[in-house]
């Protein structure tokens, strides 16, 4: 078995930025198996310090490394001076627990965590020397995708073997199971493929038909990973993650993410202080993160973390909420129990007035933003971020003044606590993404977003917060490739084709290369920004995403009302 790590030279790893990402051998780094039944590569398509606090890849590592006869290795997207010594040398990319090509692994599990990887994907596909195409594939890895941003399947449709909807944790074992009776029979892709698609959750392209959302309704009496690869160089972030629940019922009209992971399950306290102990034992993290979409949402989040604090294995032990909906009751809690990392706040007021607040139904108003920001002082919190969205459906001029007026009543409260608050703002254009209400909303262009930021960057211009903004072009290039249909695979293609990668970093990203691949495909950005009308059938509308098509049409019925003071 050939391992690539052991034809690069130390000279040469010398001259690659943190050459530990790409050595494996970490603590915790699941061991050698004889004769496998199955090897499997888990990718992360972007760089190893992100991949490595992906939650997605530490569950399916431990959940397939569980497995006698399975072995699962990990690779990410390589920083573009190693990507360079593996094409100089000829080598290709690998596994990074073997040092095995990911051509002769039998499966390539590819997480999608956002659109902006999409290229990054095909960069990892031709280093290892795979066909891009599923329909090239008659021998090799199968390649399969997951991942919020794999909801909608088509703009990657023609790279994918298959394609996961949903939650992964059984579906991945199915499937697992399935390659490995295949492998025995000695069956052909094709016949692979036509065999997954009768998995629920899983979508093949070359079989194209319904496909219902996988969800894993035993979540709460799972066991979460609590042996996890402790990073050679310092990933992302610095923290034992333990996800307490998962999902959302709050209903916020703009966000994927609060459909794509419904129903709320919540994991008991009890349970989850025996694993945060397990979790700390095995890693030696000092700092306990504990995920959610909204961890304030946890119905037990106070008897949680008092039991977390009684608990605690190391003097200096603290608790990360990285994610919370804030109020006085939350910011009463922290601020009772001492061992809660207190670097900063930040939440998302989203808009700017009450009344676009009601129209994304955003559930926070104006007074308990301000009762928030009240409520700190004194308290150990120095830092107060805020993110806001631009060019939301029904938004006025009105609306984007609003985060002005807001923002400086905050400053004006940040003068008078001790210590004094430092405040932040991001802001972003509004991306309507599919399952979600405002799936049929226009996207603004560039023009406008940009009009709208200088609204508010001239209105706080004079004052103590700092602002930041997501360039325009990268919004507008994220609902084409969230919303798309199967010609914008052509259209990532093509970019890949031009240089592009690693387009969420700014350092890489080239507007050049990507405009070139709209002209060289022929394809039309407006065709993907415009506004459709409810009747009008969605490339992903073949996808039962367990959320009535007709409940969105309402909730988007509701927004128009809330926008005009609940006038039809």
């Amino acid at each position: 078995m050939k391992n690539i790590i052991e034809n690069i030279s130390h000279w040469e790893l010398l001259e690659i930025e943190k050459p530990a990402r790409y050595l494996g051998g970490e603590v915790n780094q699941a061991p050698a198996k004889t004769a496998p039944a199955l090897r499997a590569c888990l990718v992360f398509p972007d760089l190893y310090e992100l991949g490595m606090s992906n939650l997605a890849i530490k569950i399916f590592y431990e959940t397939l490394n569980r497995r006698p006869d399975i072995v699962a290795e990990r690779a990410f997207s390589p920083w573009p001076d190693f990507e360079a010594l593996l094409r100089r040398r000829g080598l290709p990319l690998y596994g990074l627990e073997s040092g095995l090509p990911l051509s002769e692994f039998d499966v390539i599990f590819i997480t999608l965590p956002y659109e902006m990887t999409f290229t990054n994907v095909l960069n990892i596909l031709d280093l290892a020397g795979i066909p891009l195409h599923w329909k090239d594939r008659q021998k090799g890895p199968l390649v399969i995708a997951g991942g919020p941003s794999a909801s909608n399947p088509m703009p990657v449709a023609r790279f994918m073997d298959a394609v996961v909807i949903g939650d992964g944790e059984e579906v991945i074992t199915e499937i697992c199971d399935r390659l490995i009776a295949a492998r025995q029979a000695g069956a052909t892709h094709s016949e692979i493929r036509g065999d997954l698609k009768n998995l629920e959750g899983v979508w093949v392209p070359e079989f194209p038909g319904k496909v219902r959302r996988r969800v894993f309704k035993g979540f709460a009496a799972s066991t979460p990973p609590l042996k996890m690869v402790i990073p050679n160089v310092q990933a992302i972030h610095n923290r034992a993650p333990l996800e307490i629940f998962r999902g959302c019922m709050k209903g916020c009209r703009f966000c994927n993410a609060g459909f794509y992971y419904r129903p709320k399950r919540e994991r008991p306290v009890e349970d989850l202080i025996r694993y945060a102990t397990e979790l700390l034992q095995n890693t030696g993290e000092e700092s306990l993160g504990l995920l959610s979409l909204s961890t304030s949402d946890y119905c037990r989040l106070n008897e949680l973390v008092r039991g977390l604090d009684k608990a605690k294995l190391y003097p200096e032990q603290s608790i990360s909420i990285p994610s919370m909906r804030m109020n006085d009751h939350t910011i009463a809690l922290l601020d009772s129990t001492p061992h809660i990392r207190k670097g900063g706040l930040t939440f998302a007021p989203e808009a700017g007035t009450q009344r676009l607040r009601d129209v994304i139904n955003k559930n926070v108003t104006e007074e308990d933003i301000i009762s928030v920001m009240k409520a700190t002082g004194g308290s150990d919190y120095r830092t107060v971020k805020l993110y806001f969205m631009m060019g939301l459906p029904f938004e006025t001029d009105e609306d984007i003044e609003g985060i002005v007026t807001l923002v400086k009543r905050l400053e004006d409260i940040g003068r008078t606590t001790k210590p004094r608050k430092q405040i932040s703002i991001s802001l972003s254009g509004f991306v309507p993404k599919p399952f979600t209400p405002f799936q049929w909303a226009e996207q603004a262009d560039m023009g406008e977003l940009k009009r709208r930021r200088q609204i508010v960057c001239r209105g706080l211009e004079r004052g103590s917060s700092r602002v930041s903004w997501r360039e325009e072009y990268l919004c507008l290039l994220e609902s084409v490739l969230s919303r798309g249909d199967e010609r914008v695979g052509a259209l990532i293609e093509a970019a890949f084709k031009n240089g592009c990668k690693f387009d969420g970093w700014h350092e890489h990203f080239s507007r050049e290369k990507w405009e070139k691949a709209f002209v060289d495909t022929g394809l039309q950005a407006a065709d993907y920004l415009r506004s459709r009308p409810t009747s009008e059938v969605l490339p992903w509308d073949f996808i039962d995403f367990q959320v009535p098509r007709a409940y969105l049409e309402k909730e988007f019925q509701l927004a128009a009302q809330a926008a005009t003071g609940g006038q039809s």
